[in-house]
């Protein structure tokens, strides 16, 4: 693996600088304790502003008087939320590290570098750990549920353990998911993970569940691991933006295909093949799902989400066996079934140029049989229960 001069210098730097940070937390011990210095935030490593995070930042910052800092590494980002007038820090700057100091309640929704890059160093002298998780835990399967992994001899597991983020409690949407979490964190008491005040994010989907969509198709398949089987995603993109009989069926119904990939996907952009088709940024991904009649993914969390605004989904794993050698899921693919599943570009075509997708009453049953698992609540009033949670997590530790 190659590095650039830039990281090769500045790594050691930042971990010397982190490093000095972490000397000084013991003097603010007290001031952790007190619970008077803001509260630290962040998601998706401080890239992007979307999922839990986001929509618990959002609660409190308007409707609490409790004192909140953003952390990102977006300058783009960063200006944007100050313009409305929220606390922004720079990821591993050090103001940042002097707020990490005296947060005592720190808030993630994918890992601890969304907070800071050497924040596992801050572990044992940080304030309260709350662990958001970035959607539902339906989907793919997390480190020790992967296939094969029974067979792990203890020090795999050891070092597997350290990949894993580390947490105080994960607030998670419902017993359901809990279920899910406790298989993939087995080395973790089932206490850590508290049910019914999580999943912040599906506030905005509940509210505009009832809005009537546009013409719109909506495909936003996830990201591959390996090259091949990137490679393999931009062909089948490739192939399908460039369909002719796509193109014919969007210029006569008036539809729009949208495209999102995902944040760790190097998607390319491929704008200009059509008028009806577009390429969207992972970032508008919360305001362009309730605007889709149809959805189109593969393996994303994102298909537990569709649930709520009972619209036809179709199913596009054209790798599923290739995939499934190196992931698993909790719930089986052939179970978890919400729609057609296509397997090729031309079932793909077929399917949504003859309307087919339109057709959902085969898979009513199972749709309604889990939105009613994931979402026991359905109101929107997730991120207000996600906060008063903290707080009372808050005051059991002081």
């Amino acid at each position: 693996m190659k590095y650039s001069f830039s990281f090769l210098f500045g790594y050691p730097f930042d971990f010397l600088h982190a490093m000095c940070f972490r000397l000084l937390a013991p003097c603010f011990k007290n001031v952790r304790k007190k619970g008077s210095a803001p509260w630290i935030i962040g998601g998706h490593r401080g890239r992007i502003y979307e999922d839990n995070s986001a929509a618990v930042h959002g609660y409190i910052s308007k409707e609490t008087k409790q004192d909140i800092i953003w952390i990102s590494s977006n300058k783009k980002l960063t200006h944007k939320l100050r313009e409305k007038g929220y606390k922004v820090l720079r990821k591993n700057s050090w103001k940042a590290r002097l707020a990490i100091l005296k947060a005592p309640v720190f808030i993630y929704s994918h890992g601890e570098d969304d907070i800071d890059q050497f924040f596992k160093y801050f572990r044992k002298c940080a304030g309260l750990r709350i662990h958001l998780h970035h959607g539902e835990t339906f989907t793919k399967t997390g480190y020790f549920a992967v296939p094969g992994a029974d067979k792990w001899s203890e020090r795999v597991r050891k070092q597997k353990k350290k990949k894993i983020v580390d947490f105080d409690y994960m607030l998670v949407g419902s017993d359901y998911e809990k279920e899910m979490l406790v298989m993939s964190f087995p080395f973790r008491s089932p206490d850590d993970f508290i049910p019914n005040c999580g999943c912040a994010h599906v506030d905005k989907f509940i509210m505009a569940k009832e809005t009537a969509p546009q013409k719109r198709i909506l495909w936003m398949p996830t990201f591959r691991d390996d090259a091949e089987e990137a490679e393999k995603l931009k062909q089948m993109e490739t192939e399908i933006l460039n369909d002719k009989r796509l193109h014919q069926y969007l210029e006569s119904t008036g539809t729009t295909f949208t495209l999102i990939h995902h944040i760790n996907s190097n998607g390319e952009v491929l704008n200009g093949i059509h008028p009806n088709i577009e390429i969207r940024k992972i970032q508008e991904i919360g305001s362009i799902m309730p605007t889709a009649e149809c959805f189109i993914s593969d393996y994303s969390g994102l298909i537990v989400d569709w649930l709520i605004f009972e619209r036809p989904f179709v199913r596009f794993a054209f790798d599923i066996e290739h995939y499934s050698r190196k992931r698993s899921f909790y719930i089986p693919l052939k179970k978890f079934l919400l729609g057609k599943d296509v397997f090729t570009v031309d079932e793909f075509i077929e399917h949504i140029t003859s309307d087919s997708w339109k057709n959902t009453e085969a898979f009513k049953k199972n749709n309604d049989f889990y939105r009613n698992k994931i979402f026991p609540n359905m109101t929107p009033t997730h991120a207000e229960i996600c906060y008063k949670k903290i707080v009372e997590l808050q005051g059991m530790q002081k």
